[in-house]
């Protein structure tokens, strides 16, 4: 049965239908936007396209019902309209969060019975170190028919050929972000034959430590993904003594904006896997030499620290955990250490705090 539905995707004929729409943000003066602790002054236009978070910044979207399924990787933008603004009109918006060049998606949702299209993309920019807002644009995108677009969404749905299904595995984990080193003897302890492998085959395998999303229908890989690896030494074809493996590992303390936490609320250590198996693994590319005088420099960028123990659930159930008690004890010091810190800039502190009675 597995081979014929194969078979049958194979060879499916998809049509699709291409087609536009024309957007237009009506910018307005300003809007406060408020969270538990904090109210923040920026840019706006109609509340209900208007979505805003410290972490993705300010974003546009729009939503409207579709006959059929629409195909995200079509989607282009054209007539893009611009005004330029000042820093200053900017307002308290997260700078680090504002891209070179507008960012969007588009993605299709469902709900009884009834098929919608969901588009965002990042209505400011700052292009050549010049902040343009977008005042409108076209959305030029293709149209699945519906027996195709259902026939897509179910092969997407079901994983049916996982990546742990060949080749050899071995587990290993980190608590922390940054660049790891992996050698012949870590590889040996893991139980790889290291003088019977081809270095060339090795793989690794994971998707980071971050809490999966909330929301089931959130885009987040079924499957671990292969990550590009740098190995040192591997060109003559052995494992040998001084080579080794370079990766990037991402640890379970990262920011999460759904639970406004910086650690994992369920795990302490990020696993990645080992694969050898047949074919050349993904490989870290070199990035060609820029020749050119920069034309714009930096000097200073934004850093934070955060001191976050999960200690205390206040009333034992649910997802939000608290640090250290203030009873008998109220008072308490927390120390911090910014090297080269521009002393001229405003610091932003938050603090997150809850009773019962």
């Amino acid at each position: 049965m597995k081979n014929c539905y194969f078979v049958l995707l194979f060879f499916f004929t998809i049509v699709t239908h291409s087609q536009s729409k024309d957007i237009t943000i009506n910018w307005q003066d300003f809007k406060i936007f408020e969270n538990d602790n904090n109210a923040f002054k920026i840019p706006a236009f109609e509340s209900n396209h208007l979505s805003y978070t410290e972490t993705e910044g300010l974003l546009y979207f729009t939503q409207w019902d579709a006959s059929s399924n629409l195909d995200p990787n079509s989607v282009t933008l054209s007539n893009i309209r611009y005004t330029e603004i000042s820093r200053e009109q900017l307002l308290d918006i997260e700078i680090s969060t504002i891209p070179n060049a507008p960012k969007y998606k588009l993605y299709n949702t469902s709900a009884r019975g009834k098929t919608s299209t969901y588009f965002e993309i990042t209505p400011i920019i700052k292009e050549q170190g010049r902040y343009k807002r977008v005042e409108s644009f076209t959305i030029n995108y293709n149209a699945l028919a519906t027996r195709a677009s259902n026939a897509l969404a179910s092969q997407n749905l079901a994983l049916t050929n996982s990546v742990l299904s060949s080749g050899q595995w071995y587990r290993f984990y980190i608590e922390k972000s940054g660049i790891f080193k992996i050698s012949r003897n870590f590889l040996s302890q893991l139980g790889v034959s290291v003088g019977n492998i081809d270095p060339r085959t090795i793989k690794i395998f994971g998707n980071g430590g971050r809490m999966m999303p909330l929301s089931n229908s959130s885009n987040y890989p079924l499957d671990p993904v292969e990550n590009a690896i740098t190995i040192v030494g591997e060109e003559d074809g052995s494992f040998d003594a001084n080579d080794y493996i370079l990766f990037y590992g991402e640890g379970p303390t990262t920011y999460n904006a759904e639970s406004n936490t910086n650690i994992n609320l369920f795990t302490d250590k990020t696993y990645y896997y080992v694969n050898i198996s047949s074919g050349n693994g993904k490989r870290i590319q070199p990035m060609p030499t820029i020749e050119q005088e920069a034309d714009l420099q930096i000097t200073t960028f934004q850093d934070y620290q955060f001191y976050e123990v999960d200690e205390n659930n206040l009333v034992k159930i649910g997802r939000r955990w608290y640090g250290d008690d203030f009873d008998i004890e109220n008072q308490r010091s927390y120390e911090f250490n910014f090297p080269n810190l521009v002393t001229s800039e405003p610091v932003r502190f938050d603090v997150y705090v809850g009773s019962k009675s």
